[in-house]
């Protein structure tokens, strides 16, 4: 069975000096410069207000899964839950409308805002997942390893989600998504 979790906004909000130091910006340097740091502040605020965060997950008995999908780490692993989480399609639509009004710099902050965004929702879904299943391996996405990125439109049909495009390149449509899996060693509480 899948399950879908809405996020609070503490749980995909990123850590504002990891945002700027995506930027290659430190936060000490950038406090005197009042304009950009107002910039920063109203984009910040801006992908807060416009992404719709949403997680997909199910859990599945390490069996019922094929091989390929399994990564290396995963040895002795009795169950894997598998989770899809998205900024949803309207952070990407603005990031591409300022690039497309050339204004490159806010489409990039914006892009680093999201990126981050997106693994601080990973961060927490999977703090969430070990609280209510115990030791685990380490979250893995597809492309690492011995997993090939394709894996991704495997894992989107097993969780159901509708609206998630995957490439034949494995990449996936709103770009801000990604598939994670971690192993389970225990039976499910």
């Amino acid at each position: 069975m899948v399950e879908l979790y809405v996020p609070k906004i503490e749980e995909y909000m990123p850590d504002k000096v990891v945002f700027l130091a995506r930027m290659r910006a430190r936060y000490k340097n950038i406090v005197g410069e009042t304009d950009l740091l107002v910039r920063f502040n109203e984009l910040f605020l801006q992908g807060l207000k416009i992404s719709r965060p949403i997680v997909h997950h199910r859990v599945c008995l390490i069996e019922e899964l094929p091989s390929a999908l399994i990564p290396d780490s995963f040895s002795g692993v009795k169950q894997v839950s598998l989770f899809l989480s998205t900024l949803g399609k309207d952070i990407d639509e603005l990031i591409n409308s300022l690039l497309e009004e050339g204004k490159t710099h806010d489409a990039t902050v914006l892009d680093a805002w999201a990126s981050e965004a997106l693994e601080a929702l990973n961060e927490s879904f999977d703090r969430r997942l070990r609280e209510r299943f115990g030791d685990g391996t380490m979250r893995f996405s597809p492309g690492y390893g011995n997993v090939d990125v394709r894996w991704n439109k495997y894992i989107v049909e097993l969780l159901n989600v509708e609206g998630i495009e995957v490439l034949s390149s494995g990449i996936m449509l709103p770009r801000k998504t990604t598939t994670c899996m971690i192993g389970w060693y225990d039976e499910k509480r």
